[in-house]
């Protein structure tokens, strides 16, 4: 039952890659350009959805390693590629770069960790991806990034999240 067939798998595969629709939709609306033409213009408002920007990507990031963890590849697409385009297959290496590359280009964007309001992202989102990432990069792209791990995990623990005192609560 571990096949393709299997509904659950392909609700899976099929959910991360929904995902990455309505992020990718979400910045094609959200551009300055189309925010003007809406009649957006207050500072504070496109500010406000700047932010929404980046943490939307923080969300495909995510989405995009899920699918490459889960499934070891995926079609790939940004805001940047016509809707409904298949977009190319992205093995784990690809899928790899493009998370890492765009969470580093977005951390200093986000806001400092457990500073978002509740339920909202924030920097250490995305050094938690980028630890998990690390950690099992050698199955990945067949390098040890264990290093890498440690500073990630740092930089989640240094913005103030903690582990329960309790283990089998973590």
């Amino acid at each position: 039952i571990w096949n393709a067939a299997n509904p659950i798998f392909r609700g899976m595969y099929s959910r991360g890659m929904y995902h990455v629709a309505l992020v990718n939709e979400f910045l094609r609306e959200s551009t300055p350009e189309k925010l003007a033409s809406r009649g957006i213009t207050s500072t504070q408002e496109v500010a406000d959805i700047e932010a929404y920007r980046y943490e939307a990507r923080a969300q495909r990031a995510l989405a995009y390693y899920h699918l490459m963890d889960l499934f070891g590849k995926a079609a790939f697409v940004t805001e940047n590629d016509p809707i409904n385009t298949a977009g190319p297959e992205y093995n784990r290496q690809q899928l790899f770069e493009f998370v890492e590359s765009e969470l580093l280009a977005i951390i200093p964007n986000l806001k400092a960790p457990k500073t978002n309001e509740s339920g909202r992202l924030d920097q250490g989102f995305a050094h938690m991806i980028l630890a998990k990432m690390y950690l099992n990069a050698e199955v990945y792209i067949n390098t040890n990034r264990y290093t890498d791990c440690v500073d990630q995990c740092n930089a989640v623990i240094s913005g103030g999240y903690v582990l329960n005192s309790n283990y089998l609560n973590n």
